[in-house]
């Protein structure tokens, strides 16, 4: 039985992007993430960007399906998932707090793959991004934690030269 929604989940550096735009090259419908965090140097970003009361407002709202906030040097960010935009894709990036959020039945129509790259593959991409506005060490470390017992996938991929196609004919 193919499930419904394809959920990427990866720390950062794992090719969770890199894999979601292969996938809408493909045809497969993506979403909207909502962020208030900084656009980075040089984006090209699929990410709508607000700020910290319109998303609080849709939280409020129960218009969202998951989301987190993130604590830098100060700032909230946050990034989520719009019921709307949810119900209208196939193809996800989320993180494991997301992924705890959603329900039980949405979970259930999911294929999940988690990208559990090296994390020296992941430094050394991050640190060819030039993120201005984040810390890379502060990001491997927060994946580290993040992911520490994390087991709610149906595929994990370890090598970081994946195929793409690998995934769908798993998925389907």
């Amino acid at each position: 039985m193919k499930k419904e929604k394809l959920i990427l989940v990866g720390g950062s550096g794992s090719g969770k992007d890199y894999l979601l735009k292969k996938l809408i090259d493909k045809g497969y419908k993506s979403y909207q993430k909502i962020t208030t965090r900084p656009k980075r140097k040089n984006e090209l970003s699929e990410y709508d960007f607000t700020d910290n009361n319109q998303f609080e407002s849709l939280i409020n709202e129960s218009k969202m399906v998951c989301y987190q906030d993130f604590n830098i040097k100060g700032d909230t960010w946050y990034y989520g998932i719009t019921k709307e935009n949810f119900n209208n894709s196939e193809v996800f990036i989320m993180t494991p707090h997301e992924l705890s959020m959603m329900s039980e039945s949405d979970v259930k129509s999911s294929f999940i793959v988690y990208l559990n790259i090296d994390r020296k593959v992941r430094e050394d991409r991050l640190n060819i991004r030039d993120d201005n506005n984040d810390d890379v060490k502060r990001r491997l470390d927060a994946d580290e934690k993040d992911f520490q017992g994390f087991r709610s996938y149906d595929m994990m991929l370890t090598d970081p030269e994946f195929e793409m196609d690998d995934i769908i004919s798993l998925w389907n």
